[in-house]
């Protein structure tokens, strides 16, 4: 009986480990699969109209001093975590730069 115990416990501890690394494996696919389309759709922006259009109105713009501008977005996710965006635009309103991080909330 103590022999049957021991397995079934030493499958039940493989099985949870099996679990927690099949779970992490695939949240890192998605984070990747989520992390190349926000990036293909960076790439795609060129302009503030656009930009615009894809993520709404932005929750913070700050004026440089060179008539650049900082266009800030915060989107959270269902699954608790939060995405910010940040475009610099020149004073003709194109997208110079684009850049994004995802961040867990608290």
């Amino acid at each position: 009986m103590l022999v049957l115990e021991t397995f079934v416990l030493i499958c039940s501890l493989l099985a949870l480990m099996l679990y927690s690394l099949g779970r992490e494996y695939l949240r890192r696919r998605r984070d990747q699969h989520e992390g190349r389309e926000i990036e293909a759709r960076l790439r795609s922006l060129t302009t503030l109209v656009e930009a615009r259009r894809a993520f709404g109105d932005p929750d913070e713009i700050i004026n440089g001093l060179s008539g650049r501008q900082l266009y800030l977005w915060r989107q959270a996710r269902p699954d608790g975590r939060l995405v910010n965006y940040s475009l610099t635009a020149d004073a003709s309103g194109r997208i110079t730069e684009a850049s994004w991080k995802r961040t867990p909330t608290q």
